[in-house]
C-alpha cells in the first residue's frame, strides 16, 4: 500500500477543510475501506475516521487542531490484511 504524501502542508489553526490524501494498493487508487487518523507528531493513531470520497479521491477533514506538527496515517481494511501507512505531515500555525 502506498500513500501519496500530504508532504509538509501548512494550515492555519482556524481552518476547516478537506485535505486530499490519495491511497493506492498495488499501484491502483483505492477508496474502499479507507480511513484516516491525524495525530500529534510522536504519537500513534488509536482512533480512525472513515475517508470522505469525492470524485473518486479520498480526503480527510482537518478542523479543531491546536498549533503543532501532525502526522497523517491511512488504514485500508482489506481482509485478511489491514495495512497502515504514514502519508505525510501537517503543520498547524
Amino acid at each position: 500500500m502506498e500513500g501519496d504524501n500530504v508532504t509538509m502542508l501548512t494550515v492555519p489553526r482556524e481552518t476547516v477543510e478537506y485535505i486530499p490524501v490519495p491511497v493506492t494498493l498495488n499501484g491502483v487508487v483505492t477508496t474502499t475501506g479507507v480511513s484516516f487518523a491525524v495525530v500529534p507528531d510522536g504519537t500513534r493513531p488509536s482512533s480512525w475516521t472513515a475517508a470522505t470520497v469525492l470524485n473518486s479521491a479520498t480526503y480527510t477533514l482537518i478542523s479543531g487542531l491546536s498549533v503543532g506538527l501532525y502526522n497523517v496515517f491511512a488504514k485500508v481494511s482489506a481482509a485478511p490484511e489491514t495495512p497502515v501507512i504514514l502519508c505525510g505531515q501537517i503543520t498547524v500555525e
